[in-house]
């Protein structure tokens, strides 16, 4: 190969064009180079090149030389990429999110390089936060311990991030599949619906409506249903609420106006129709005089 001290000078050249000529020397030789160690370290430095065509060439290099490594060398790359996570550049972050992916599975301690996107996922730089958990949902075929990929999602939906909270939770349908214990997953989405924001309820809800039938204890299921539509009002109470109020103001002056909606709701279908009715009738209405307004012009 080419003299290896003049390659790493040419790391440092203000041409552009010649920076990534030496990456590219450093990706065909690097079996050979005699100081591996600096050729990764020039490598990793590219990475954050000022020049975007650079940086991305460098990302992709990785995959090259990352197989090569010793465990201790591949730790170093994979924090180095982390460093690069909160990329606002969507064509670096591409880069970067698959190259995760790939090295993840080289990764000695699986545990550790999730855990470090976990603990990136309450970062106050909100590309970070977002990037490192659609880092792990990206990762979550990858990841072994379905028990903890659940637990860790299920703490993410509690975040005080609300982006982070909507990411998690719609990441739920991808991984309650994989988990044998349904009680688990109900007893854990029971908590979410009864503390969470209305996007992770709803998220929630939606898995809790899937596992329903396959829970063993129903009696318990179905009470945990009741209590649910008792204790509190839903989203979806509150929205009817809304609109019911101005025809049924003793909903506004009930003591737990869910429970009265709940009582209502054997009135709501004549209510229904009635509205409907109406609305469509006056829909022909408006339409027949349009029609005459437009025959009189004519």
């Amino acid at each position: 190969m080419a003299d290896q001290s003049g390659i790493h000078e040419k790391t440092f050249s203000p041409i552009s064009d010649e920076r990534i000529d030496a990456l590219q020397q450093l990706t065909v030789f690097f079996k050979s180079c005699p100081d591996r160690k600096q050729a990764l370290e020039d490598i990793l430095r590219l990475c954050s090149d000022e020049n975007k065509t650079l940086r991305i060439k460098a990302i992709n290099a990785l995959e090259t030389v990352f197989p090569e490594l010793p465990d201790e060398e591949k730790e170093e790359v994979w924090n180095s990429l982390l460093g690069l996570i909160g990329t606002e550049d969507p064509e670096v972050w591409k880069a970067v999110a698959l190259f995760l992916i790939f090295i993840f599975s080289y990764m000695p301690e699986k545990k550790d390089a999730w855990d470090c996107l976990l603990r990136l996922a309450g970062d106050e730089n909100r590309h970070i936060r977002e990037h490192a958990v659609e880092a792990l949902i990206l990762l979550l075929p990858s990841a072994t311990d379905r028990e903890k990929v659940w637990d860790d999602f299920i703490a993410l939906a509690g975040s005080r991030y609300e982006e982070i909270r909507e990411l998690a939770s719609d990441a739920f349908i991808l991984i309650y599949p994989y988990l044998k214990d349904r009680e688990k997953v109900w007893e854990s989405l029971l908590k979410l619906v009864e503390n969470g924001d209305n996007y992770v309820r709803e998220r929630a809800g939606d898995i809790m409506a899937r596992v329903f039938h396959q829970l063993a204890d129903q009696k318990k299921a179905m009470k945990d249903v009741e209590n649910l539509t008792t204790k509190q009002m839903d989203y979806t109470a509150r929205r009817a609420l809304g609109v019911l109020r101005e025809d049924y103001p003793e909903l506004s002056e009930a003591e737990n106006p869910a429970e009265e909606l709940y009582k209502l709701a054997v009135k709501k279908a004549p209510y229904a129709r009635w509205k409907v009715s109406d609305t469509a009738e006056k829909d022909q209405v408006s339409s027949s005089e349009k029609r005459k307004e437009g025959e009189a012009e004519n």
